[in-house]
Parts: structure tokens; sequence; C-alpha cells
């Protein structure tokens, strides 16, 4: 842990962390609670809203019952049975002082749209709207849209009958009302404190609005803005004498409001009413504040007990914390180990901490057992590429020696070629030169004793070859020997190397599961919520080593693999060199051979130089003895030839063998310039391995 950071408080987070939850969760249910209670108390207000709506159309509806029950009146008259226009006009007069005080005035219309007035005055009702519906469309009975009288300057509105008598339609009586009285009916109904009612007649136009100046001036049809396209489409539905319910934007302060409507029977008007949202909703606001209150309440005792609770729970990893820091600080002292005083699931991961902690030791102290085996066997692969680098000297030296004899020896072939051709021409003159035979055979004595001082020298040549072989044989064993001892430590080394990785990847193995177990340490803390604050703490601390464990463990593996790579080059260099080393004992073997054919044809020659050496003292005694040794020279003559041929075809056979041996010698001096390099590299990798596995303590 970086001592510079800013330690957090396990208890603090905890808290923090369960009031956060807290809060959220209290948010959503009182929210879900809210939308409840605003939910049913708006299906409970539009159910109550739509009842009191039937109810108050059931009222107009009998109020208007209670003026066609007036208008009646005058149908039912005895009057109207005389089907005399005049008289029923008459009659109609006649109860204007005595007609009802709902009344404004009474007309009497004739099928043609002439219309009579109680009070005598005559007008034509033609275009009126409820001559049309009952005349025109058959209707018995029909109440009018409102209109503005002209004369009074005030709302009114018909209501009518038709007068028929025996099945034949005589006229049509229609009273005029003041619609003050329907409007205020309307304008009286009030529910809660912002509840009101308001009408519609058929066409849109406003009878009745809460709104000062909307009576018989607004139109929701035809007279609002786009804004308002909410209220416009209830009071379609309200112009089609639907019933239902839904939610506007008020027209003077654009708060919403809940709208419910019901038609008016017996009059082509729809009644609706409009609450607003606060009132609807006030239950559900209470509900939320209390909600609010409590859950305020309940969240401070709940964060105080936990605070308590948590911080009797987490005292005691402060102990745990300390003996862990000690234990990551310091040459990773592997001795130490965390006391266990619960048996829960901090306890559990103390005690699988200390059980790594453990196997840890282990695994470093028989690394550095093996450290100390590798380096021995790196010193002896250090003193053994010396000595082998000592023994290819003596090889080179001999060699060396071997090619001056092999040169001194064509030298004394060449010579002793050149002086059996002499020998030859002397004898083919022979027999023509009796005469001078004398000092042909002084000539032919002293080119024969020069030969044999030769041969002798030859011979002594080919006897120092066959010493030196036999030394360059004995140095080619001794080097394939010591060399077979280099393979057999570097099979050992190769071992080592492999049981190192091996415990490398132990290493490895034990680290992966360790940083697993931190895992689970830390999903188990957060599953365990304030309470495994503490257990999180030591998951990490567990992590953090389980880091540097894998860390140690990648570069020793690194380590481990450059040293192995290094042994393979050092075992096909060794390969390398058991083959140079076996080409090289052939090749000697060969050149022995050779050079005892030579000692042996030396021999042969030698004795030949006798026999003619011998002739020539009896050439003395008899031509005869002359010619016949003159032919014994020449037999002899040709068997020197033939042996100086085979003597020189020996020798560059051997020139040829100690050329392929020095190229095979220098073949030798590379590996082993390579064995050394690669021996250096072997003890630096030691070296660096035994520098980290020092770092632990164990």
């Amino acid at each position: 842990m970086n001592n510079s950071t800013k330690k957090t408080s396990l208890v603090r987070l905890l808290l923090a962390i369960i009031a956060a939850v807290f809060i959220v969760l209290t948010g959503i249910q009182i929210l879900l609670v809210s939308n409840f209670s605003n939910k049913s108390t708006s299906d409970s207000y539009g159910e109550n809203c739509e009842e009191i709506a039937q109810a108050y159309s059931l009222m107009l509806t009998n109020r208007l019952n209670m003026y066609l029950r007036e208008v009646r009146y005058y149908v039912d008259s005895d009057v109207v049975q005389t089907l005399n226009t005049d008289n029923i006009i008459k009659w109609m007069c006649s109860k204007n002082d005595s007609k009802s005080a709902n009344i404004d005035a009474m007309y009497f219309c004739t099928l043609d749209g002439t219309a009579y007035r109680d009070d005598g005055t005559v007008a034509n009702f033609r275009n009126e709207e409820f001559f049309k519906a009952i005349v025109d469309d058959g209707n018995y009975k029909y109440v009018s849209n409102p209109k503005m009288d002209e004369v009074i300057k005030k709302p009114i509105f018909y209501v009518a009958q038709v007068v028929v008598v025996n099945g034949k339609k005589l006229g049509v009586f229609a009273g005029v009302y003041p619609l003050s009285t329907i409007q205020k009916m309307v304008s009286d109904i009030e529910l809660g404190e912002t509840g009101n009612a308001f009408l519609l007649d058929s066409n849109g136009t406003v009878i009745m609005y809460p709104e000062y100046g909307y009576a018989m001036k607004k139109n929701f049809l035809t007279g609002l803005s786009e804004e308002h396209k909410d209220l416009q489409l209830i009071a379609d539905s309200m112009v089609q004498r639907k019933s239902g319910s839904g939610w506007i934007k008020d027209l003077s302060d654009g708060k919403r409001q809940f709208i419910t409507y019901a038609p008016v029977h017996n009059a082509p008007w729809s009644i609706g009413f409009k609450i607003g949202e606060s009132q609807i909703y006030s239950s559900g606001r209470a509900i939320q504040q209390i909600m609010v209150i409590s859950f305020i309440v309940i969240g401070f005792i709940l964060l105080v007990i936990t605070a308590m609770v948590l911080y009797r729970m987490l005292n005691p990893l402060k102990k745990v914390e300390s003996t862990i820091n000690e234990i990551a600080t310091g040459n990773a002292n592997l001795t130490k180990r965390i006391s266990v005083s619960t048996n829960n699931e901090i306890g559990a991961i103390v005690v699988g901490f200390n059980n790594f902690t453990a196997k840890l030791q282990s695994i470093i102290t028989e690394l550095k057992k093996s450290q100390v085996t590798l380096v021995n066997a790196g010193e002896i692969l250090s003193q053994t590429t010396a000595e082998s680098a000592d023994a290819i000297d003596k090889i080179k030296d001999s060699i060396l020696d071997t090619t001056n004899g092999i040169k001194s020896q064509s030298d004394g072939i060449t010579e002793t070629s050149a002086a059996v051709n002499e020998i030859a021409a002397n004898i083919s003159s022979l027999e023509k030169m009796i005469s001078n035979q004398v000092a042909g055979v002084t000539q032919a004595s002293s080119a024969v004793e020069e030969m044999v001082g030769n041969i002798d020298s030859v011979n002594n040549t080919v006897v120092k070859m066959a010493d030196s072989f036999k030394l360059l044989s004995e140095s080619v064993s001794d080097g394939y020997n010591k060399l077979s001892s280099v393979n057999e430590m570097i099979v050992n080394i190769e071992a080592d190397s492999k049981l190192l990785l091996e415990a490398n990847d132990v290493i490895a193995n034990i680290a992966s599961q360790t940083n697993l177990l931190a895992m689970n340490a830390a999903i188990e803390a957060a599953h365990a919520g304030e309470a495994g604050r503490g257990f999180s703490v030591v998951a990490d601390e567990i992590r953090k080593l389980s880091e540097t464990s894998t860390t140690q463990s990648n570069s020793i593996g690194e380590r481990l693999g450059n040293i192995r790579t290094a042994i393979e080059n050092v075992v096909a260099a060794s390969e390398q060199t058991s083959a140079a080393f076996t080409s090289v004992a052939e090749g000697i073997q060969n050149t022995d051979n050779l050079v005892q054919t030579i000692k042996n044809a030396m021999t042969e020659q030698k004795e030949g130089s006798t026999q003619i050496i011998q002739a020539l003292h009896d050439m003395n005694d008899s031509t005869s003895e002359v010619n016949s040794a003159s032919k014994e020279m020449s037999e002899g003559n040709n068997l020197i030839l033939g042996q100086i041929g085979r003597l020189k075809d020996s020798a560059d056979k051997m020139q040829a063998f100690v050329n392929m041996m020095d190229q095979s010698t220098d073949q030798i001096d590379r590996s082993s310039s390579e064995l050394i390099d690669i021996s250096t590299k072997v003890s630096e990798a030691i070296n660096q391995i035994g520098s980290q596995i020092d770092q632990f303590e164990v």
C-alpha cells in the first residue's frame, strides 16, 4: 500500500454505501407508492366524478323536464282541441299574467313559421332551431341551444313541443326561458376546493364556464389554439354526446386539470367537471410526506445501529492489517504468520494466507538448494571447458608437427624419385657403356648411397610421424573422454533446469490460485456489505502479494528459459565437438596405417639398395655379372619406382587427412569458444537466479 495515499475508513465507506442504497430504495419505494396512490386516487376520482357528472346531468334533465311539463300545459289545454288558431292565441294571451315564473314568454307557431307571442306581438320563427327540429325533422319535443335575445340582450333558450290533434300537426308551443337560471345552477356546483362544472351546447359553444367572459362567447371546437388541443378533443366528444374523462391544461394558468363529462338528456347539451391536479393528488402527497419523514427517522436509526455493529466487527481487522504490512515489507520474510482469532470468513482468509506462505517458503527453500547445485555445476562446466580448450591446443600442436613431418617426407620422396629416374637412365645405357663400367659403377654407387641416405632420412621421418600420431591419438582420446564428462554434466544441468521450471510453474499456479482466492474474498466482502469491509482489505493485500509472487515467478521463468536455451546450445555444440573428435580419430587411424605402409616400403627399399651396392661390387669381377646385375638393377629399379609411386600416393593421402584434421581442429576450436561463451552465460544466469531467490527469507 502506498503510504502517501490517504487511508479510507471502511466503516464510513460501508455506511455511505448503505445510506446510498437505503436512499435509492426508499426513493424508489416512495415513487412507486406515490404513483400507485396517485393512480388509485385518479381512478377513484374518475369514477366518482363520472357518477357526479351523471347525477348533475340528471339534475339538469329534471329541470328541463319541468320546463317541458310547463309547455305541456299549453299543449294539453282544451282550447287546442277546437283546432282554431285564433282561439288558441287568445287563450294563450289570457294566460300571460298567470304563466309560470320560469317562462319569460310563450309563443304559438303555426306550421308556416309565424310565431304569436302571448303579449300580442308576432314574429317569424321559420329559421329557428327548435322549429326546424320539430316541423322539419319530426321531433316531438325539443330544447334548443342558447342564443342571445336581440331585444333584452340576454341569453335565452326555447323549450318547444308539437301540437297534434287527431294525428295532425296543428302548430308548436315554444316557451322562452332565461339561460341565467341554468347558468346559476351550473356555477353553484363545486367539487372540493378546485372542482367546477361547465356546460357546452351542441355546437361547442360555452353555455357556462367558471372563467369570466367565456359564457356564450367562447367555442371550444373552433376558438382554441393548438396548445389546447386536449380540451378541443374533449369538447368534440361532448358535442357527440359521449361520456368520459381526460386531462387538459388549464386555459388560464396552464396547470393540469382532470375533466369528466356526460350528456344532458332532453337537450343537445353536455355537462362537464374540471378538477385541479393538486386536489386529486392531495392525499397522495400527504402520504408521500409521511413516508419521507418516517424513512428519514428509520434511516437515521438504521445507520446508527449499523455503525455500532460495524465498528465492533471490524475492530479486530486492525491487527490483521498490521501483520500483513509487516510480512509485505523488507526482504519478503516468508517466516511471518498471522494469528487466527475468529472462526468466520476472515479467519478462513487468514488460514489460507498462512498455508500459502508456508507452501511458498518450502518452494523457495528448495529453489535455494537447487541454486547451490546449479552453481557447482556451472563451475565444473567452466573448468571442463577450459581443460577441453587446453587439449584442443595440444592437438593443434601435434597436427602442426605432423604437417611439418609430412612436408619433409614429401621432399624426400621427390628427391628419391629424381634419384631413381637417374638410375633408370643409367641402367638403360649400361649395356652401351661397358667401357665406362667403372665410372658408371662408381656413379651408381654414389647414387645408391645417396638414395640409402634419403631412405634413412625418410624412415626416420616416418618413425617421428608414427610417434606424433600416437601422441595425437592419445590426446584425441583424452579430449573425447573429457567431452563425454562435459556432456554428462550438461545433461544433469538440463535435468536440474527442468526441475526449476516445474517448481516455477508450481509457484505460478499458487500465485494464480491466491489471486482467485483474493477475488472470491472480494466478492464475499461485497456480498457481506458493511461487515465485509475488512474482509475486502485482507483480500486486497493477498491479491497484491499474489501479484508480487507472479512477477517474481515470471522473472525466474524467463531466466530459467534463457538457461535452458543456453544448455541446448551447449548440447548442440558438444555433439558437434564429439563428431569432430570422432572424425579426427578416424583420420589419425588412417594416417597411421599409411605411415606403417611407408615404413615397410622404406625397409624393402633399403634392402634393395643394399643388393644394388653388392651387385656393383660384383660388377668389377665380370662383365657377365655386370650384365646380370644390370638386369637385376633394372628389375629393382622398377620395383623402386612402384614403391616410390605408392609412397607418393600415401604422402598425398596423408596430406589430405592432415588438412581435414586441421579443418576439424578449427571446428573444435570454434566449438570450444562457443562452449566457453555458453558457460559464461550459464554462470551469469545462475547468478541472476541467485539474486532473485535471495530476496526471499525462509
